[in-house]
């Protein structure tokens, strides 16, 4: 099994069918460029699904604190370019460029083909108070807004935004570290 520690959490994968962008050496050569990565990546053998997952710690309310439009609109801008560099990198892998190809060495064979609508889930975790639960729905909603088509372009409905409680409820792999 694979143990990733991000942003207060651990989430225990099989190591087989996981891996992390961040230590792709393809991916390692872009990231200067500007493209960013999503914190994990796995095949779910018993859903028959590609799932990425972003770790947010609880630091990210500190900048609701200060500035709560600022802070809405950059968790807004920073999910959808991740989301939407993600997309690029699997698409650039799944159609065959030389960077794409060159992307497949360092993944899961299971992760080197399109498997068709709805087997991909993009999904991100808050870790969110209680008394900061209510903040998550406009965030998703904006997200899921100013990313509707181009998830839609890969057989995805929307992207998923979680709270741990609410990760815990779908079986997602993730528990508190520390």
């Amino acid at each position: 099994m694979r143990e990733i520690i991000e942003s207060g959490f651990k989430v225990i994968v099989p190591n087989e069918t996981s891996f992390r962008l961040c230590e792709n050496p393809v991916y390692r050569s872009l990231s200067g460029l500007g493209l960013k990565e999503m914190d994990i990546g796995w095949w779910d053998n018993a859903k028959s699904k590609l799932l990425f997952f972003e770790l947010k710690g609880i630091d990210i309310w500190r900048q609701f604190d200060r500035k709560k439009d600022i802070a809405h609109a950059y968790l807004v801008k920073s999910l959808k370019g991740k989301v939407t560099d993600v997309l690029l990198m699997m698409a650039a892998l799944w159609v065959g460029t030389d960077t794409g190809k060159a992307f497949k060495e360092s993944l899961p064979d299971h992760v080197q083909k399109y498997h068709g609508d709805g087997s991909l889930k993009l999904i991100f975790l808050i870790d969110t108070p209680i008394s900061r639960k209510s903040l998550l729905a406009p965030v998703k909603d904006a997200i899921n807004k100013e990313l509707a088509g181009r998830v839609r372009l890969f057989g995805v409905r929307h992207v998923t935004l979680v709270d741990f409680d609410t990760a815990n409820r779908m079986g997602l792999p993730v528990t508190r570290e520390g």
